[in-house]
């Protein structure tokens, strides 16, 4: 058996990976997690959230100033359902259904009047609105109501908010067209979101035809993604964004030049173009800065990336680009349930509560206790209280 194993290397490191993972159970189960720009957030059993990473802007929520390598509690002992890192901010719900951000307000992204810099969470001025789902981007944020009504707030130059108009806004401002919303996601000037019947909509800037609609016009007000209907999730990434239909599969549109679309062609798509893993067969989809990764349904233990891997944020044991294949199979074949990807890095979290990340590492995001950059997934270790 040993002798044999030895003849494939992957696979018994593979096997090795597992049996570690199975051989420690997390003390702190997290339920989801979010990577950001520099940081990384988790809401872990009971609604509490722990970040990690840089905390310059104090996106960390921790109050103490410092950056932390491994989770740190935030502050306030809030319970969280959604939660979400952007680039030097977070925002989360509560079970209460408020919202609360914390960390840089250069373009009041944290939906307040607080000032440029805060530590804590802080709550979002929304009118009373109760929220289900959240998403910060890069200079704004966007929510969605119990009511299915999308609210943005934050920096708006290309029409990021979805108000009609290209003012920032320090409160919650409703998305106008009259559009009901499953959830949204915001990303670096650009924000999607779909809808109950599976049509995606998308708004701001649209340099890069990150839109969907066919054409490289920005857009104020929502436009409707063309040819899919079927949606039931997007991801909108830095110059990209990615949707996943009913039947599981994948389409991904807007700038390509790092092969982040999975199925393009290196120029870029004005439109909705079908990629990643063989279709029929993704669960999940999310969309990083420049590269974008897939949960596969047939198994927990199969996670795919592609497009920029220069930080090694696709996962593999190299810092190769996806350019000469579609997608690579991330390292280590540990069971991912959530997968979510930030401007460099990507985490996951399994069906145990544990989280693993992969990527760049400069500031601690990966949360293993180092600022090493690892060519492979990494375990994220258990909070601490002391100094790290």
């Amino acid at each position: 058996m040993t002798a044999s194993l030895a003849k494939w290397p992957g696979v018994l490191l593979a096997l090795l990976a597992v049996a570690a993972h199975d051989a420690a159970r997390p003390k702190v189960a997290f339920q989801s997690v979010s990577a950001g720009a520099s940081h990384t957030c988790g809401i872990a059993t009971g609604g509490l959230a722990y970040c990690w990473g840089d905390n310059t802007a104090g996106e960390l929520g921790t109050g103490d100033g410092r950056s932390h390598r491994r989770p740190a509690a935030v502050t306030g002992h809030l319970a969280f359902v959604s939660l979400s890192a952007g680039d030097g901010f977070t925002c989360g719900i509560t079970d209460a259904g408020l919202a609360y951000c914390w960390g840089r307000n250069t373009y009041r992204q944290l939906g307040s009047f607080a000032p440029l810099r805060t530590e804590v969470p802080t709550p979002v001025v929304a009118g009373g609105v109760a929220f289900v789902q959240i998403s910060a981007g890069h200079g704004h944020a966007c929510a969605v109501s119990t009511q299915r009504v999308a609210y943005c707030w934050g920096g708006n130059d290309d029409g990021d908010l979805g108000t009609g108009d290209t003012a920032h806004s320090q409160q919650a401002r409703p998305v106008v067209g009259g559009v009901s919303f499953l959830a949204v996601s915001a990303g670096w000037s650009h924000t999607c979101g779909v809808t109950p019947g599976g049509t995606a909509y998308c708004w701001g800037a649209n340099g890069a035809g990150q839109l969907g609609n066919g054409t490289r016009t920005s857009s104020r007000i929502p436009v409707a993604v063309v040819h899919v209907t079927d949606f039931i999730f997007v991801s909108a990434g830095a110059r990209h964004t990615c949707g996943l239909t009913a039947p599981g599969a994948v389409y991904c549109w807007g700038d390509d030049f790092t092969h982040q679309l999975g199925g393009g062609n290196g120029v870029g798509s004005l439109v909705p173009v079908e990629g990643g893993p063989p279709p029929r067969r993704v669960a999940a989809v999310t969309a990083g800065g420049f590269h974008t990764c897939t949960l596969t349904r047939e198994t927990i233990y199969r996670v795919t990336c592609w497009g920029l891997n220069q930080e090694s944020q696709l996962g593999v044991p190299d810092t190769l680009p996806s350019a000469t294949v579609t997608s690579r199979t991330v390292f280590g074949g540990i069971p991912f349930v959530q997968l979510d990807a930030g401007d460099a890095h990507t985490c996951g979290t399994t069906d145990d509560g544990a989280v693993y990340c992969w990527g760049r590492n400069d500031d601690g995001e990966l949360g293993d206790g180092t600022t090493h950059p690892p060519l492979r997934p990494v375990r994220v270790i258990e909070p601490d209280s002391t100094s790290d």
